[in-house]
């Protein structure tokens, strides 16, 4: 961990000075764990267990992480609690997390939550990221509005919670190819602009053929349940041979400081085992459009 953010804090030094002393507080409990042996290799964020992994989008030039908030040895149903402690919205959060508590009690957990952190020259935001039990109903205002998503081949295993009250949700699909994906994408946004910008990418992420299967879908509603933005994504060793395949792929098709800052998270030697998770492509209601992926620290 130390050794990515020594690599990114050129580039982004104000970023990695704050993120360093927030990580202290984050990963705190973790590091205190009674469990020592496993604290830092119990994670499903990871391959290796590691339980953190950073972010990046070509949307954006930021510093972006994802954290276990709570100890091997905590309760899965604590762990909900325990990472909105640190969240710094500037209203309580617990009005938003009532009804997302109430569909975890009594479930099987997979992680139960995690933090997200994002440091840009806009400050610093956090968002929440909860486990949702497997058959869990989404909340009944969003399917009103959004029906699609009682799809059965979309299963929903994910909601990210921000502190302007926009909702992300993630769902995994064994059975979603490019023509359907494109027309959820029509549907989504009420026009076909943005799934075309989508297919650029899908075609340098998938060098033109057909999308890996399984492969997973976020959807961002504003406070107003409004759609904004589309992602689709799949695990990186789904579509390329090697890290440095895919390295050379993002490389070649971003520049600027997003570039500068993929290439930093990126750099470290192989170490025999994948370092990128998940690789997608995003677009948003005004057909802007990224990339994006999940990187292990190396």
């Amino acid at each position: 961990m130390e050794a990515t953010l020594d690599r990114l804090a050129p580039w982004l030094p104000e970023a990695v000075a704050a993120a360093r002393v927030a990580l202290v507080s984050q990963l705190g409990p973790v590091g205190r764990s009674v469990w020592p042996e496993v604290a830092w290799r119990f994670s499903r964020l990871t391959n290796t267990g590691l339980p953190i992994e950073f972010a990046w989008s070509s949307r954006e030039t930021a510093l972006r992480y994802t954290v276990e908030v709570a100890p091997p040895e905590a309760p899965d149903p604590e762990r909900l609690h325990l990472a909105a402690r640190q969240l710094d919205w500037p209203h309580d959060p617990q009005p938003a997390l009532a009804p997302w508590q109430a569909l975890q009690q009594d479930q099987t957990l997979r992680f139960g939550a995690w933090l997200g952190a994002r440091f840009s020259s806009a400050g610093r935001a956090t968002k929440l990221y909860i486990d949702v039990p497997p058959g869990a109903a989404q909340p009944s205002a969003l399917v009103a509005a959004h029906p699609w998503l009682r799809s059965p081949s979309l299963h929903w295993r994910m909601a990210g919670l921000n502190a302007d009250r926009s909702l992300e949700l993630y769902a995994q699909s064994a059975d979603l190819d490019r023509h359907r994906l494109l027309d959820l994408c029509q549907g989504f946004f009420g026009t076909p602009a943005p799934g075309t910008a989508l297919s650029r990418h899908l075609d340098l992420l998938c060098g033109g053929q057909d999308l890996p299967r399984p492969s997973g879908l976020s959807v961002v509603f504003d406070g107003d349940l409004r759609p904004r933005a589309l992602t689709w994504f799949c695990f990186a060793k789904a579509v390329f041979r090697d890290d440095e395949q895919v390295r050379q792929t993002l490389l070649c098709a971003v520049s600027g400081a997003p570039a500068e800052i993929y290439a930093a998270l990126s750099a470290a030697p192989p170490d025999g085992r994948w370092r990128h998770g998940m690789v997608g492509a995003g677009v948003d209601a005004s057909a802007s459009h990224w990339l994006q992926c999940g990187l292990r620290p190396t």
